[in-house]
């Protein structure tokens, strides 16, 4: 008589245990993609892209960052919002802009380019001793 049984045999066994780990290793995978890319590494000093202006709340260019790679006429309701500037000073800026045409970014206390605080040459212009509200930005011909 046969037996509807299924015997185990090491081929079977070998079989199996591949199978379980390439579901385990799915199963982690997976598990990654849904970390948030802010958990999986923090701003380095002074990093800004190539063609950006970028400000933070700390000196050093350490802190919280917000970034731009065109004007803003309003930093806490225009459609790129830096959600800490409206109650903090900026306290460091780089210029890493590339434009032949615009080789500075000018700072502003007010909306609208009013208030002029002063302006940040391209190049890898930077600044550390910055201590102000700013509220809108531009770029312009030169500083």
């Amino acid at each position: 008589m046969s037996s509807n049984k299924h015997e185990s045999t090491p081929r079977r066994r070998r079989f199996r245990r591949a199978l379980a780990v390439a579901g385990l290793t799915g199963a982690l995978a997976s598990l990654s993609l849904v970390v948030p890319s802010s958990a999986n590494a923090a701003v380095r000093a002074w990093e800004c892209s190539s063609g950006y202006v970028c400000v933070w709340n700390s000196t050093n260019g350490t802190g919280s960052r917000c970034t731009w790679s065109s004007a803003d006429p309003d930093w806490w309701g225009g459609s790129v919002q830096c959600s800490w500037s409206d109650t903090q000073n900026a306290r460091s800026a780089y210029n890493r802009g590339t434009s032949s045409s615009y080789e500075g970014v000018a700072f502003y206390s007010g909306a609208n380019y009013s208030g002029y605080l002063g302006c940040l040459p391209q190049n890898g212009g930077y600044d550390n001793d910055f201590n102000v509200r700013i509220r809108s930005h531009r770029w312009v011909a030169s500083c």
